[in-house]
């Protein structure tokens, strides 16, 4: 029965892709949608049924200036075999990012520099991944600062020739809304290329947190080495972080990951590591089926230090990229 479990969740999750598509020389359109299906040891291996859609518009507002917007919508279709009522769409959580993005050089004769003011992600770690579902990710909540109200000064290249970039991030921290909260953050990011194949990435961070009288601390050091025109990647990054509200007595973390060209596809190993509470160990292959096509197995084996429960869980997520598809059905009634 067990297995009839396992091989019923691995069913393909279907999804549904338009990659940045250029509408008008003003307007580009992204947008997403798939359904994942995923199963758990520690739910005997019911199915879980996950929908998502995102919608992406980047409108150009004159030359230098652009506006984007970002919502994701998420249901819970099915929780461990028993199928879950519609939930309420709150829009202030629908949108992820709603910015107003400046190029300064473009705009007047002032020094280049990117400004970015709005709802957006801030100025703090390398948040690299490679799996199919890294929303699920050990270290996703620690890794960035997601759906904070901002702004985000971005200085250019070869800063001071020393480093590559650097962002300064100031920001209220109460994500996932549009409310303005009494509680602020500030980080700052640099980034630099020791050559074409190794970045570097150092960030930290200060913040306030609702109903806690020390201020939150964390820093980020991480690097990506591409090596073999594109044929392996290998990423690394550390956190050290104290006075965080839902983990006071953790203080550190780290992620260790790489990527491989096999046959048609890539395999993708990650682990995550967070002091006190869990391991992580994530396996999948992203296989392009063909030009829009992506089928993406995974399987990741935590291992919890803070009471709950071992989990081991698998899922597929495909992607079909329907601007691709448009496009060939274009050329065929063409021709």
């Amino acid at each position: 029965m067990k297995a009839t479990k396992l091989v019923l969740s691995l069913i393909l999750s279907a999804g549904f892709s338009i990659a940045d598509t250029q509408v008008t020389p003003w307007l580009r359109v992204g947008a997403d949608a798939t359904v994942d299906m995923t199963s758990s040891k520690v739910a005997d291996y019911e199915a879980s049924l996950k929908g998502n859609l995102d919608l992406r518009f980047e409108v150009l507002m004159r030359e230098g200036i652009k506006a984007v917007v970002k919502a994701r919508l998420e249901q819970t279709l099915v929780e461990n075999g028993k199928s879950q009522d519609w939930q309420k769409v709150e829009i202030e959580k629908l949108v992820e990012e709603a910015y107003i993005q400046i190029e300064t050089d473009k705009v007047s004769g002032l020094p280049r520099a990117i400004i970015t003011a709005g709802k957006q992600t801030m100025a703090f770690g390398q948040a690299m991944s490679e799996l199919p579902m890294f929303r699920d990710n050990l270290l996703y909540n620690l890794s960035a600062e997601r759906e904070m109200i901002g702004l985000t000064v971005t200085l250019p290249t070869n800063f001071l020739k020393v480093v590559d970039s650097v962002a300064i991030s100031m920001y209220e921290n109460g994500a996932g809304d549009f409310k303005v909260s009494d509680d602020k953050g500030v980080s700052i990011k640099v980034t630099k290329a020791l050559s074409e194949q190794l970045k570097l990435q150092a960030s930290a961070l200060i913040k306030e947190n609702a109903n806690v009288t020390d201020k939150e601390t964390r820093g980020s050091l991480g690097f990506v080495y591409t090596g073999d025109e594109g044929k392996y990647k290998v990423w690394a990054e550390g956190l050290v972080f104290d006075n965080n509200p839902s983990m006071p007595n953790t203080k550190f973390g780290g992620q260790i990951g790489g990527s491989y060209q096999l046959g048609r596809g890539a395999v993708v190993v990650e682990y995550q590591y967070l002091d006190k509470q869990a391991k992580e160990l994530a396996v999948a292959y992203n296989l392009p089926v063909n030009s829009w096509l992506v089928i993406a197995p995974e399987v990741r084996f935590r291992k919890n230090d803070n009471g709950q429960p071992n989990d081991t869980r698998v899922g597929i997520q495909a992607r079909i990229a329907l601007d691709k598809v448009a496009s060939k059905k274009l050329k065929r009634r063409n021709n």
